[in-house]
């Protein structure tokens, strides 16, 4: 017989075992000698991490007419008060986290008038999950022939001498856009409450 008969024949037997209410015993499946568990999600946190004892995030930027006002915060995730006086440190960073050639200024640095912006700095303390405030503050005009400079990415710190991790984004879809156009100056507000 072919082997093109001989799958029919197998087929109508199949069949005719369903029909009848009974199937064919099924051979039991040998145990793996070393079978590990198989996750088919994605790991995910809800926290990121706070290996540091602060974190730092992104708010939304509120815009009008060419002004950009970021605000910036820091929850203080550890076990001890963190002590700020002072401005946050800031890098700015290009889409392939290349640092980009900007002035920061500590307030407004004439920037725009921003009711508190230019407040000058107070000691603030941050217990345990506690947080304070920061902002930046940028315009996008664009005089230059050159691209404009945009920063996709921000390395943040409390303060001098403080420990540079990323700024989190306020969503992960929409990522950090900070588009200074031809202006090359950041206005970074103190730290407050």
């Amino acid at each position: 017989m072919r082997t093109g008969g001989r799958i029919l024949v197998l087929l109508a037997a199949l069949v005719g075992l369903v029909a009848c209410g009974t199937r064919p015993e099924a051979l039991p499946v040998p145990d793996p000698v070393r079978a590990r568990p198989l996750s088919l999600t994605t790991p995910t946190s809800d926290e990121p991490s706070c290996d540091t004892g602060v974190r730092f995030s992104a708010g939304y930027t509120d815009v009008a007419a060419g002004l950009r006002v970021m605000s910036v915060e820091v929850v203080n995730c550890g076990t001890r008060p963190v002590e700020l006086n002072g401005y946050p440190q800031v890098k700015l960073l290009d889409e392939k986290w290349q640092q980009l050639d900007t002035e920061i200024v500590h307030g407004s640095g004439g920037i725009a008038s921003v009711e508190g912006f230019d407040d000058p700095p107070q000691p603030v303390t941050v217990q345990p999950g506690e947080r304070a405030q920061s902002a930046f503050m940028w315009r996008n005009t664009h005089t230059s022939m050159d691209p404009p400079q945009v920063g996709s990415h921000v390395d943040i710190a409390a303060g001098p001498g403080g420990t540079w991790q990323s700024l989190l984004p306020a969503s992960q879809e929409r990522g950090i856009l900070i588009d200074l156009g031809s202006t090359g100056r950041l206005g970074v507000r103190a730290w407050h409450r």
